[in-house]
């Protein structure tokens, strides 16, 4: 994720309330076959996401979404598919635009032949990356949220789920 411009985050209340999410929520459920209560969770969840994504920022920390926060990341891409609404957002709730910024093949290329070569080494930098992101998940949002983001959503909200769901 990239800043286009320096400045503080709001409070995470501030970032919960978002104008037209309305439209967010139906796209979503366009989208998928969930109701609108779980798109509604799922909206919440996403707009925590993107507070604690321009927080870290704030503090040099990057943070990725791994497969446990799936869900999340639908529902990231849904939002950024009502690109007015996404950019006003960023900027009224962050004084900046968060960037979505997928992991390229050619990176999940090199990524792969550095575990072929060196599994356990690469094993242990990614093991204390995710341990940095979930200590800072749960020391700003915390245990509930540590919880719901990587044991609830993707026990409901699976791989295999969303992609039998999507319409």
């Amino acid at each position: 994720m990239i800043a286009t411009q320096l400045a503080s985050t709001c409070s995470l209340e501030e970032a919960l309330d978002c104008e037209n999410q309305h439209e967010v929520i139906e796209g979503f459920m366009t989208r998928y076959n969930v109701s609108q209560a779980e798109a509604e969770e799922i909206f919440e969840e996403t707009k925590k996401w993107l507070w604690l994504a321009a927080k870290s920022e704030e503090s040099g920390l990057a943070l990725s979404i791994d497969k446990p926060l799936l869900v999340i990341d639908e529902m990231w891409h849904n939002f950024i598919l009502y690109t007015k609404y996404y950019q006003n957002y960023c900027l009224n709730k962050f004084n900046k635009f968060i960037h979505h910024l997928p992991t390229s093949k050619s990176n999940k290329e090199a990524h792969q032949m550095k575990m072929d070569e060196n599994p356990t080494i690469e094993i242990s930098k990614w093991e204390k990356t995710y341990r940095k992101q979930l200590s800072y998940i749960y020391d700003e949002l915390g245990a509930e949220t540590v919880m719901k983001w990587h044991e609830e959503f993707p026990t409901k909200y699976s791989t295999s789920y969303l992609n039998t769901i999507k319409k």
